[in-house]
């Protein structure tokens, strides 16, 4: 019985290896960017509008490709790239929330008290999240 328990254990350690590793890409987004901690691995590949772990791990090198090339100005370049140029109908810049669990309590919020239906959707320029009405 041991025997055959060491031998489940060797055969099933490169399957273990290969779920981590097409987990990796994952994990590192749900550090890196915590407003995509909360979110299923569906709901990461919806956010970067790509259809499997592949077409995330060519999105994943390609901004850091971009990002290796852009050693001027790093600092204020960063500072683009963080920031949200989203504005509303009247020209003003759009409330941006960190994470997809505070919009979707302000869009409860919302409706709770003022009746008022709202939605959210991820920002285009992937920093948060924001609501609009419906």
């Amino acid at each position: 019985m041991y025997t055959f328990r060491m031998n489940l254990k060797k055969k099933l350690k490169p399957i273990k290896k290969t779920i981590n590793s097409k987990n990796q890409p994952f994990i590192t987004i749900r550090q890196l960017y915590t407003h995509l901690s909360d979110l299923t691995n569906e709901e990461i590949l919806a956010y970067y509008q790509v259809s499997n772990i592949k077409a995330l791990e060519r999105h994943i090198e390609y901004i850091k490709k971009i990002l290796k090339n852009r050693t001027d100005n790093y600092k204020e370049e960063l500072a683009e790239i963080e920031g949200c140029f989203c504005v509303d109908s009247r020209g003003e810049f759009k409330y941006l929330y960190s994470t997809k669990k505070e919009a979707e309590q302000q869009v409860e919020y919302s409706f709770k008290t003022k009746k008022i239906k709202l939605k959210l959707y991820p920002c285009p320029y992937h920093c948060g999240w924001h609501i609009s009405r419906i």
